[in-house]
This record gives structure tokens, C-alpha cells and sequence, in this order.
């Protein structure tokens, strides 16, 4: 598990927009209804790591009374985070993805009798960073799941999950808040101005917006955008900029650059008749639609990257790549004045 604390999961799976999932969820284990395998889906920051958490907590608990009770003995050592029966599968250090190892070693773990003589639980976080060997280690537990065992897996990607996975674990999507419900929530996290930005960053998930302010993006916006200025015109100093980059907080420039692109192919998707023929932006011509093609090969790219950046790779070159193909592709076409000049 990472270094957030359980306690401090159960507290964040305890917000209000996910107390209707959380009651059907109480209400299956209550009944016997849960499956064997759920899946937790919905933006990154969502909740699902939370909710995996508070689920799997509630499934552990010795009293079976719908909520977990904090206080027998399964209970406090879920809250230590050293239940035997609760296995927690997730991204090693210096690795960018979940290993066939760890999934093998899942495998044998699930193999023994329960130790508290209950149910055992495995959360799977994120499950949409397995590779293809990972996902065929897996499929066999999740098609022959040893008795009384429960595997909770969470993703943001759906496309990134094999079918045969996804077929065997039903799925449940999670809701984000309204942004006013966001919002007032994060002000009571940390009272600070720019939480509103933070959240359309994050797209809408709260937790997301909360890791962002912590690791600085809110300072970092205005400083990309002004590194970006000059990114469609000849010379762009490609170079210098990688080196700057890969030494200061790599990883949240590179989820910057994904959201800052998102935002421009979401602005160009709108202008599509296809999409909504009430938009006051023009139809794009043909040749703007391989433009947005290639754009959305770039974004592949940089959520490819964001997936490589913890592991053992070269950050220099990978954001020299980067920057060559964002160059190249916005001095193909002026997005910026395309997107002004097309408002009527």
C-alpha cells in the first residue's frame, strides 16, 4: 500500500458522493451477493483506491453487521495494516507496472487457509498498470477463486484491462461530486485559493486535485505555459527545456502536458457537428482532422510516458521525444489561433 495511511483511506471513502455505491456494496456483502471479483472504475482520483479500502475492511470485519466495526480483532489489525488476510497488490518501488512475480506470489498466497479463519482479500491498485503477463497470471484466480476470497481490483483506464478481465469482475463505476461539492470539500482539507484550477486539472476528481496541490502543479501552471509559448516556432530550445524538466518534478509536468492536451483535443471534439451541432465553434476542415489525429497520438504517448516515469528509463530523452513531436505538431497547425478565431 502506498504511504497513505488506512485510516486515513476509510476517512476519504466516508465522502457523501459515494454513499450510494457505498450502500449497495454494504448491502451485497450483507446479503451474500458480492462477487468473487469487483472492479472499481472512474477517473484517476476518484476514490477507488479508497473505496477498495473501506470495502475490503468491511469484508474482513469478525461481526458481519454491514459497516465495519473498528474494534474486533480482524478490525485493528486491518487499521495496522498487518491483517494476514489482507493482501495488497500494487506498483513496487522503482517499477513502473504490477510484475508477473507479484501476481505469481498473489497466486500461492491465496493457495492457504484463511488465518483468521474468515475471508481473505486482495486489492489490486491500479490494476490497469499489469502488463499482458501480469493479466494471464491473474486470470486463473479470477476464474478459479479459492473459497471465501474476495478480489477487489481499481482502474481509471477501462481500455487498459483485457476483456477476459473485465468479463469476470463486475464493474462499478464511480460518481465524482458536483463542483461546488469539491470544492467545499477540498476547502475543508486545506483552506487555499486555486482549489477551483487544481479541480479542472484534475478533471473533476477531488483526490486527484488534492494530490496535485501537494505536489505543486498549481505553482507549475502559469511556468508551463510560459515554457510552451514559443513550442510552434523556430528555434524552440528543445533541449534545454528537457533538462529543466527532468530536475524538477517530472512526473507532475508530464500529467500537466496530459491535461493541458486533453483540454485542447476535448475544445476541438466540440466543434464537431457530430458532437453537438449547437456549439458556436466552427466545423473543422479535413485537414484539422488529422491534426486532432495526430494530437491524440501524442496524448498515447504522454500517458505512455506518465506510466514509464517511476521506472528505470532515461527522462532527459524521453522528454526531448516529447518535445520534438509536441513541437512538430503544434507548428503543424495553429491550435491556439484556430481555437480563437473559430468563437462567432
Amino acid at each position: 500500500m502506498s504511504d497513505i495511511t488506512v485510516e486515513a483511506r476509510l476517512v476519504r471513502a466516508a465522502v457523501a458522493w459515494l454513499a450510494d455505491l457505498r450502500e449497495r456494496l454494504a448491502d451485497a456483502v450483507r446479503t451474500g451477493r458480492l462477487p468473487h471479483a469487483v472492479l472499481l472504475l472512474g477517473p484517476e482520483g476518484a476514490g477507488q483506491a479508497e473505496l477498495a479500502c473501506w470495502l475490503a475492511g468491511l469484508l474482513l470485519c469478525e461481526r458481519d453487521a454491514g459497516a465495519a466495526c473498528g474494534d474486533c480483532v480482524s478490525c485493528r489489525l486491518f487499521l495496522a495494516g498487518t491483517h494476514p488476510d489482507c493482501h495488497w497488490v500494487g506498483i513496487e518501488a522503482d517499477a513502473s507496472a504490477i510484475r508477473v512475480e507479484q501476481i505469481r506470489d498473489l497466486a500461492g498466497s491465496l493457495e492457504t487457509r484463511s488465518f483468521r479463519g474468515h475471508r481473505k482479500v486482495v486489492v489490486i491498485d491500479p490494476a490497469d498498470s499489469m502488463n499482458i503477463s501480469s493479466f494471464n497470471a491473474l486470470l486463473k484466480t479470477l476464474e478459479e477463486p479459492s473459497e471465501n476470497t474476495y478480489l477487489l481490483l481499481t482502474a481509471s483506464r477501462r481500455d487498459r484491462l483485457p476483456a477476459t478481465i473485465r468479463s469476470r469482475c463486475s464493474c462499478q463505476q464511480l460518481p465524482l461530486p458536483t463542483p461546488a461539492q469539491a470544492v467545499a470539500w477540498l476547502q475543508l482539507q486545506q483552506s487555499r485559493d486555486g482549489w477551483a484550477r487544481l479541480l479542472e486539472l484534475a478533471q473533476g476528481a477531488p483526490f486527484l486535485a488534492l494530490n496535485y496541490a501537494s505536489s505543486g502543479l498549481e505553482a507549475l501552471d502559469a511556468d508551463m505555459q510560459e515554457a510552451l509559448g514559443p513550442a510552434g516556432k523556430v528555434p524552440f530550445d528543445v533541449l534545454g527545456l528537457a533538462d529543466a524538466w527532468r530536475a524538477d518534478r517530472p512526473e507532475v509536468r508530464l500529467a500537466w502536458l496530459e491535461l493541458w492536451l486533453t483540454e485542447l483535443l476535448r475544445e476541438a471534439a466540440w466543434s464537431s457537428d457530430g458532437v453537438n451541432n449547437n456549439r458556436r465553434y466552427r466545423l473543422p476542415a479535413d485537414g484539422d482532422r488529422t491534426i486532432i489525429t495526430r494530437g491524440y497520438r501524442l496524448l498515447d504517448a504522454l500517458r505512455e510516458a506518465r506510466g514509464r516515469i517511476g521506472g528505470s528509463l532515461n527522462v532527459q530523452l524521453l522528454f526531448e521525444n516529447l518535445l520534438v513531436d509536441l513541437a512538430e505538431w503544434m507548428r503543424s497547425n495553429s491550435w491556439r489561433a484556430h481555437s480563437n478565431q473559430s468563437r462567432t
